[in-house]
């Protein structure tokens, strides 16, 4: 590989950042293919131990993508701000830059003690859309903590893209896990998610090269699992899980299904939820009006990434229109009085805690106690161990 700029100098020992950047991505064949450090691998001084070792460095394998090869722990990221953000976080710092910060929901990092989510100085990317490449280049971070996926969906980026910006900026170290998609689409022959929650968390170990942080994640989700479902009623409540867009006042859903794999409905499958609209004929697959919803009628309605709005307005979007439609109040959950905000793609290792002790709650409060607000849970009502969490985070595993 050559730079870009052939006038570039270029240091007789690479720097740090270099040696993250040329590292690189490697893809045998298909669509995102990255690049190796090839013949520009610095090579070890043998009279120099800790050269060696930094040189020598580490590598973790991105599945379907390849392998990134650092030579020490990566300072510095920039994601989309879907889940991968939350796994940066609890494994490093804030991210450099970050797709519309302002979505990001930093509440939950707000309810741990000792622990901050300062966006003063994070960079916004601004829409996904309009990603550019000469944006990637000005920030010059150690790694892209962002799937390529998703990339390519919405900025259409293509296989010369991320190889370039690999071979001159850093590697792109993420992968689909938000839900089942196999990327048909844009043309991808990968079948996506190819992590589970857990699975996740060990790759991104790997990648700041802390297993043991890894470790005390995956025990503590363990722990707090099998917590719910030790207590939780074997049920398997019907749940209608609808988009943010439904525009209920319009009589139109956008039907999301709470049983497919991925970060993104993880609560719901650990309580079992079942999908109503499983067998019920949607436009195009994912839509639905009153009638739909009336031959559905799920005991529980949730709206999908929803926790960050308040009260009173959810209210005003979804309830009351559903309350006042003469077919909407003949529905189960409106009569019981079960539609709820809903959690949603940002899960990681911190906020897919708080959106399963939320959902324990809206389920079964008469055993898990009522949800409030996420800063009003009573402590001897809290479901995990914040102070623990804070602890991993900061490094106190």
């Amino acid at each position: 590989m050559s730079d870009n700029d052939s006038s570039t100098v270029r240091h007789e020992a690479p720097t740090r950042r270099e040696y993250v950047k040329y590292g690189g991505v490697v893809v045998t064949g298909g669509l995102l293919a990255g690049c190796t450090g090839g013949n520009n691998s610095p090579t070890p001084d043998p009279e120099s131990e800790t050269e060696t070792t930094e040189q020598k460095g580490y590598d973790a394998a991105i599945e379907p993508y390849g392998r990134a090869t650092f030579d020490r722990p990566p300072e510095t990221y920039a994601t989309i701000g879907g889940a991968w953000t939350d796994f940066g976080f609890a494994f490093a710092s804030e991210p450099t830059a970050i797709s519309n910060l302002a979505e990001y929901p930093t509440r939950y990092y707000e309810q741990l003690p000792g622990v901050s989510f300062d966006t003063d100085g994070i960079i916004n990317l601004g829409p996904r859309q309009e990603y550019g490449k000469e944006q990637f280049y000005e920030l010059d971070v150690d790694m892209f903590l962002m799937d390529r996926i998703l990339v390519a969906n919405y900025a259409g980026w293509d296989e010369g893209d991320f190889e370039e910006i690999t071979e001159n900026v850093a590697p792109f170290t993420g992968s689909y896990i938000r839900n089942e998609w196999n990327g048909e689409e844009i043309g991808l022959e990968f079948e996506f998610p190819y992590y589970t929650f857990l699975e996740a968390i060990s790759l991104a170990g790997e990648l700041f090269n802390d297993p043991e942080r890894a470790t005390a994640f995956r025990e503590l989700h363990e722990d707090f699992v099998s917590l719910l479902k030790s207590a939780a009623p074997e049920s398997n409540p019907s749940a209608g899980l609808l988009y943010s867009a439904s525009t209920p006042a319009d009589g139109q859903f956008m039907i999301a299904d709470p049983t497919v794999d991925g970060v993104a409905t993880r609560q719901y499958r650990l309580f079992g939820v079942e999908n109503a609209f499983a067998g019920i004929d949607l436009t195009d697959g994912w839509k639905t009006d009153y009638e739909g919803m009336l031959e559905a009628d799920p005991e529980y309605i949730f709206v999908d990434s929803t926790l960050s709005i308040d009260r009173e307005t959810f209210e005003e979007q979804f309830v009351t229109p559903l309350e006042e439609s003469a077919v909407g109040s003949e529905l189960t959950a409106v009569t019981e009085g079960n539609i709820f905000r809903g959690g949603g793609r940002y899960q990681g290792p911190v906020i897919s805690l708080f959106v399963s002790e939320i959902l324990a709650k809206q389920l079964y409060p008469d055993l898990f106690g009522e949800f409030p607000t996420l800063i009003d849970i009573p402590q001897d009502e809290q479901l995990f161990d914040r102070q623990r969490v804070a602890d991993i985070i900061n490094g106190d595993i």
